[in-house]
């Protein structure tokens, strides 16, 4: 635990000062993080992950030099250096160090990230006590990514930033559909700094919540659910002008319905050929894509709200009142050891 805390501690001090010097040269300092992330690299994941980033900093005309600059200048730095370490470090380097090892012990797969689906106003049975027990029963495997989804609610939701709050070694994404998220509540979680908040371009007043969590230097992105009929007209210039009005230097697709993950070509050559400022992914595809290089396997592991397993397949498991462990042990796919 020493030895953990302490890379940690040396990798923060190091992105401190990388993220202060960005404001003098930013080209040459963005390069140096990514040449640093490689050089704490371990595994496959992290190794490509900067590799690719490394190539990409080299076109000294790419979007995404202007992109991240704004970024830096636009959201609060500590909430960016929390968030970035929980992802890199605790999730990708030494999570998946300790989901390797636990797999391989266990004879399944776990999975680098949970979806949770969370409607408490709306009914579901899913209450934050249970997806308090699932982090405290998976992080210490190496599960400390989670992505809450919620459904309907209020602007302020306590006991979800309270539980938040309790896992500083986990990195949240919450989703927030069609609720609402008020400045005091997105103060209290940007000033945790272990989640990103993410908002549904598809509601009314999505743009103004955008420019609410903008103007108080929230981390923020944003998502839009589509449908696979969708995916030929992503690259016209309304899809992309759309997306680039919220101010966002992310945007996560969501598939709705069959075959989930249609986007993740267009995801994919969207990032490798630098075409727009803003950096696009495929919820389901580049989960399966991340989960594959830590461990060889495209486990993607979610719940409604009512508790019940939903994806990769529905089935007649649910989790309230039961241990996590048992219901992996019984729906996740074998290990499959790195080749």
């Amino acid at each position: 635990m020493y030895n953990r805390n302490f890379t940690r501690v040396l990798i923060e001090t190091v992105v401190d000062r990388g993220i202060r010097d960005v404001t003098d040269d930013p080209k040459r300092s963005l390069r140096r993080l990514a040449d640093m992330g490689k050089q704490f690299s371990e595994g496959r994941f992290q190794k490509a992950s900067f590799g690719h980033i490394t190539n990409l900093l080299k076109n000294d005309d790419s979007p995404y030099y202007g992109m991240l600059e704004n970024f830096l200048a636009t959201v609060d730095h500590k909430a960016i250096k929390t968030f970035g370490l929980n992802m890199g470090y605790d999730s990708w380097t030494y999570g998946a160090r300790l989901i390797r090892h636990e797999s391989e012990e266990r004879g399944y797969m776990l999975p680098w990230v949970i979806q949770i689906h969370y409607n408490p106003e709306g009914g579901g049975r899913l209450k934050i006590k249970d997806i308090n027990a699932i982090i405290e029963r998976l992080s210490p495997l190496g599960v400390n990514t989670y992505v809450i989804i919620k459904e309907h609610g209020i602007p302020d939701d306590p006991e979800l930033v309270n539980m938040i709050q309790c896992h500083p070694e986990c990195a949240f994404f919450l989703f927030i559909n069609d609720a609402k998220i008020s400045p005091e509540q997105a103060e209290i979680i940007k000033n945790i700094g272990n989640a990103v908040i993410s908002v549904n371009i598809a509601i009314q007043d999505a743009l103004s919540t955008c420019q609410m969590l903008r103007k108080i230097k929230a981390l923020y992105v944003i998502h839009y659910q589509y449908s696979a009929d969708e995916v030929e007209s992503f690259s016209d210039v309304d899809y992309i002008d759309k997306w680039l009005s919220y101010g966002s230097a992310f945007i996560f697709l969501i598939q709705k319905d069959s075959d989930k993950g249609l986007a993740g070509r267009f995801a994919r050559n969207s990032r490798m050929q630098q075409e727009y400022p803003i950096l696009v992914w495929d919820v389901y595809s580049d989960i399966r894509l991340v989960n594959e290089m830590i461990s060889d396997t495209p486990f993607i592991f979610e719940l409604s709200s009512d508790g019940d397993i939903i994806y990769p397949t529905e089935t007649s498991i649910n989790i309230i009142g039961n241990d996590i462990i048992s219901a992996l042990e019984k729906t996740a796919p074998p290990f499959r050891p790195l080749q």
